[in-house]
């Protein structure tokens, strides 16, 4: 048994309740004497942490309130709006589908966890070998991933093959909710390690392979059972095929904005005979879609998981700007989980 890991890479800067910021603070600031720290709303307290250090260094830093919901989600404007020529964007690993702009700077910092997943992943290994799974692709969070080569050897202790591989900007093993790349090759199960079933729902749906989550918050591991997302999500598509009038919801954060798939699919709804509007949207909510009056079905070119995980913001049937193909056809039986990430009709 393993009793001791070594880490792919140090944390560097600022700790706060078992999270270790994973740049130098001072480093990452110079040159800059406004700064917007921005942050998840699980690690809104470790912004506030490193604005306080900030301001020991004799930074004017601003601690932004909305929500960041991923490497997608950037505060622009509120950099803007207070004249901070950096944002430190706290818990996600980089940019996702977009082109950084050269003003102003950001500097993603990843907020490591400073605690071993390895609890987690023997419960994960013996359950996968409980379910005749020998071969697994191994993914984590940003979060867990300086615990990567670690985990692969937990795992082989227990008598896995396991594999990993690059993820998005080429991070190995990396999953977000969007992208889950890195799992791939020949495997039986998938075994992720993050907090809750998010993100080993979305490799369950993004694989259409079993997924395990090893949760190293609980010390624990389960199968996700994808089967009643998908069982609702199959009932709002055939719902939607019937539908005369759509709205079309288009977000303005900078990795969510896919005007051009919004545009197209509109253009093939009318191309029916539908009934089409785009809204454009920061954030999507249920009162900002009432607030629109009433439609018979929606189409979402925000983040995809919105469809999944919280269909209940939309007054009415959802699917993803991709699925838009299988509304004008009137045919769903090629539908495959997979369809709700494409990012085009």
């Amino acid at each position: 048994m393993l009793e001791t890991c070594e880490l792919d890479g140090e944390g560097l800067g600022v700790e706060w309740h078992g999270y270790v910021l994973g740049v130098d603070l001072e480093e990452a600031v110079k040159g800059h004497k406004r700064v917007l720290v921005q942050a998840p709303d699980g690690l809104k307290g470790f912004a506030l942490k490193v604005a306080e250090e900030l301001g020991g260094m004799g930074v004017d830093a601003f601690v932004s309130g909305s929500h960041a919901w991923g490497g997608c989600d950037v505060a622009f404007g509120e950099a803007e709006r207070v004249g901070a020529t950096l944002i430190l964007h706290i818990g996600h690993h980089g940019p996702v589908r977009f082109k950084m702009p050269d003003t102003p700077t950001v500097v993603f910092a990843p907020a490591y966890l400073n605690r071993s997943p390895a609890e987690a992943l023997r419960s994960a290994a013996r359950l996968a070998s409980e379910r005749g799974y020998r071969r697994v692709v191994l993914g984590m969070t940003v979060q867990h991933v300086r615990y990567l080569h670690h985990a692969v050897a937990v795992l082989e202790e227990e008598g896995l093959e396991a594999a990993h591989f690059p993820g998005p900007l080429g991070i190995e093993g990396l999953v977000i909710g969007c992208d889950y790349s890195s799992l791939r090759g020949g495997f039986d199960a998938a075994i992720i390690v993050a907090a809750g079933r998010f993100h080993p729902l979305g490799a369950a749906l993004w694989t259409g392979k079993p997924a395990i989550a090893a949760d190293p918050y609980a010390g624990s591991a389960w199968e996700v059972d994808a089967k009643p997302y998908i069982s609702r999500h199959l009932y709002s598509l055939s719902k939607a095929v019937d539908a005369e009038s759509f709205l079309v919801v288009v977000s303005t954060k900078p990795g969510q904005e896919n005007l051009r798939g919004a545009e197209k699919a509109a253009a093939m709804l009318r191309e029916a005979g539908k009934k089409v509007e785009i809204a454009v949207f920061d954030e999507v909510s249920r009162e900002a879609l009432v607030n629109l009056g009433g439609f018979d079905a929606y189409i979402n070119s925000a983040c995809p998981r919105l469809v999944v995980d919280d269909p209940h913001l939309f007054p009415g049937p959802a699917v993803n700007v991709g699925e838009t193909r299988f509304l004008t056809s009137g045919n769903v039986e090629e539908w495959r989980p997979r369809d709700l990430f494409r990012l085009y009709p």
